[in-house]
């Protein structure tokens, strides 16, 4: 039920959303001004239908986007639909629909419309207050579907309530029938699917309840718990391509959802993309505002995964005070490794060596990261040799510069660079540019901000025309 099943990752929505009936009238407050003066639409008495039609209605915002509608209906995609998804109007979730309307309650623009457009046929788009609308309308026969459908609504709602209430209360099995009734006598009530849905996946019946939510999504496209709970069903089922485009779709509903973004990436992971589960996991800590081992420990894992130095540093860093003693020191010298800090690395694992003398694995990690150590300055003489030869080459000193910051020397790593600089004074600009700016960000890494500044403002003034 909405706000009662759990599935997955993060809270499940609130509780099913209540549904307003409009029988005999409709709002005044119409976006756009759609009735004309303000008034609401009278009680409904006998009128032909030109004078009362049965209509559907569509606001939106542009008038490139009213035209987009009225295309989408041309090649076949129900006005119904499109009304559900686009319109920011009145009875959005009733697919725009209305009900009979006396054209001359309409404003001036739409009167004018209606009057233009024969039963079946959409109206040509005309401007409102808030927008731009466009209104479909209806054959006597697609009306009176219409109405009768409408006139089932009451028992559909009440079958939507007890349902939902004997779920809450455990009753799952007589939950679902009452829901499915709900669903036989409107079709259209998001609700009664959604929590239809909800009930098959606790009585075990997957593929059914993969299809109502699918269902609900037809009819309401942006339905941020629709698409959470469906891309946690899909992963639970193994069909994780599926989940994914369910779960962004819900982050990016969402942005600042903690539970989204975790959900997003616990899925790219179980999809065997670890660098986009990287960037969610590092979304996810960011919404937290806290460190969380649990979060630390996965970004880790993924970003050691793909080799993503920077990332995995700094969830050892960010981890090693939630993990006192020696395995702290030991998690921060790996994910150094990753990131070719192997003089930092080493430093780390003699730490661990310091609080655990006998430990295998922070011994072979010290022999792994001195082998970097030579293997790297090793690395470092030669270019040093490389450039006494020919000190013009700035992509050298960008090498060097490189190799010492991986060596945790960032003195030097600065000092290369400025070298760089100063090699590629007669260089093309975009050159010089792109050194100032690995200079800026050596420069902020050393606290060094005017420095870093002045950088900024140089690349900026290179790539200026």
């Amino acid at each position: 039920m909405r706000g009662d099943c759990k599935g997955g990752v993060g809270p499940a929505s609130d509780g099913h959303r209540r549904f307003r009936r409009v029988a005999a009238t409709v709002c005044a407050t119409l976006i756009g001004g759609f009735l004309g003066g303000g008034a609401a639409r009278a009680a409904q008495t006998p009128t032909t239908a030109l004078q009362s039609p049965a209509i559907r209605m569509l606001v939106v915002a542009t008038e490139g986007e009213a035209r987009d509608a009225v295309t989408l209906h041309g090649i076949g995609t129900p006005f119904e639909k499109i009304a559900r998804e686009r319109s920011i109007g009145p009875e959005r979730q009733r697919g725009g629909y209305l009900g009979r309307v006396p054209v001359d309650s309409l404003s001036p623009a739409a009167r004018e419309a209606v009057r233009k457009t024969a039963p079946g046929r959409l109206t040509p788009v005309f401007q409102t207050e808030g927008g731009f609308g466009v209104i479909q309308i209806l054959t006597d026969r697609e009306a009176r579907e219409e109405e009768a459908r409408l006139g089932r609504e009451p028992e559909a709602l009440a079958m939507l309530t007890q349902g939902t209430d004997l779920g809450k209360r455990g009753d799952i099995e007589g939950a679902a029938r009452l829901l499915r009734r709900a669903v036989e006598l409107n079709p259209a009530l998001v609700d009664a699917h959604f929590n239809l849905a909800v009930a098959l996946a606790r009585l075990g019946r997957m593929d059914e309840a993969i299809g109502g939510m699918h269902e609900v999504l037809r009819l309401q496209p942006k339905d941020f718990d629709a698409h959470s709970r469906l891309g946690t069903w899909l992963a639970g089922q193994g069909r994780h391509a599926e989940a994914v485009a369910h779960l962004e779709r819900a982050a990016a509903l969402e942005v600042n959802s903690r539970d989204a973004w975790l959900r997003l990436a616990n899925g790219y992971e179980a999809a065997g993309r670890p660098q986009a589960a990287v960037g969610a996991y590092r979304r996810v800590l960011g919404l937290a505002g806290e460190d969380d081992a649990a979060i630390l420990e996965a970004l880790l894992r993924v970003a050691t995964t793909v080799s993503d130095g920077p990332a995995a540093v700094e969830a050892a860093r960010r981890l090693r005070p939630l993990r006192p003693g020696h395995e702290g020191f030991l998690m921060v010298g790996d994910a150094l490794m990753v990131n070719g800090e192997f003089e930092a690395a080493a430093r780390e694992y003699r730490m661990a060596l310091g609080l655990a003398p006998g430990s295998a694995r922070a011994g072979a990690g010290l022999a792994s990261a001195l082998a970097g150590v030579a293997r790297t300055e090793s690395e470092a003489e030669q270019l040093l040799q490389n450039i006494q030869s020919d000190p013009t080459d700035p992509a050298r000193y960008r090498t060097l510069s490189g190799l010492y910051e991986r060596m945790g020397r960032l003195d030097l790593a600065i000092v290369a660079l400025r070298d760089g600089a100063t090699a590629a004074a007669t260089a093309p600009r975009e050159i010089q540019a792109d050194i100032a700016d690995r200079l800026a960000a050596l420069y902020e890494r050393a606290a060094m901000q005017q420095a870093a500044a002045r950088e900024r403002a140089r690349a900026q003034a290179l790539r200026s025309p």
